[in-house]
């Protein structure tokens, strides 16, 4: 059989935010007079544990300080919001890779777990160079009972696709979230991130410097 679904995984597999994200908390952190400061190192370590209020709470907990989780990343998704206002581009290849897979009459995921207005933000920041239609299925927290690197988000995907998980392919951006399509089944590319190049993904996961179509046709043939 071919693959019938490309499934795009977190965020950055669309576009590198990675220092967006790490101003945007910078940003909050003063707004809520935490005297933190995470620099580009210390932002890499803490993208070791998916999602932005985890890491909030992981970071707090390792400062031993007693901080409004929620109210420090309503602060960080107000800031990212205003960041994107002038839009963002999408890394490399992705472009080509949707209109390739569009071609095959593949069907697309976008399967994120991450809060709906920063998936919503995203989206509007992509909106001159892709249409979020395109998309048959998009991914939130809400919809997923446990976050990556559990497979819960892919599962849902898969069961609102109606197909299989040797039907699709996954593509992701940190070795963490990549751990998810790959314990649903799904065969998964990693496609790293600036704060993740160099880092190992682990057994499963086939990762690229770089995305074009000829990945996308020789995934369909072998599959």
């Amino acid at each position: 059989m071919t693959y019938s679904a490309l499934l795009f995984g977190s965020i950055g597999v669309l576009t590198e935010t990675s220092d967006l994200q790490r101003r945007a908390f910078n940003t909050a952190f003063e707004i809520n007079e935490l005297v933190w400061h995470w620099d580009t190192d210390t932002y890499r370590s803490l993208l070791e544990v998916p999602g932005g209020k985890a890491r909030i709470a992981h970071y707090a907990s390792t400062q031993e300080a007693d901080v409004d989780v929620d109210a420090v990343y309503q602060s960080k998704l107000e800031a990212f919001e205003a960041a994107l206002e002038d839009g963002v581009k999408l890394r490399p290849g992705i472009a080509d890779l949707i209109a390739e897979a569009q071609v095959l009459q593949m069907r697309l995921g976008f399967v994120t777990a991450t809060d709906p207005r920063q998936v919503a933000a995203i989206l509007r920041g992509l909106q001159s160079q892709v249409d979020a239609s395109v998309f048959d299925f998009i991914g939130d927290r809400t919809i997923a009972a446990r976050s990556k690197p559990a497979p819960d988000i892919y599962n849902e995907a898969l069961r609102q696709l109606h197909i299989t998980a040797d039907a699709a392919l996954a593509i992701e951006d940190t070795p963490e979230s990549a751990q998810a399509p790959v314990a649903a089944g799904i065969r998964t590319l990693g496609y790293p991130g600036a704060l993740s190049e160099g880092r190992s993904f682990g057994e499963g996961v086939e990762v690229v410097d770089e995305l074009h179509v000829s990945l996308l046709r020789d995934a369909a043939a072998a599959a």
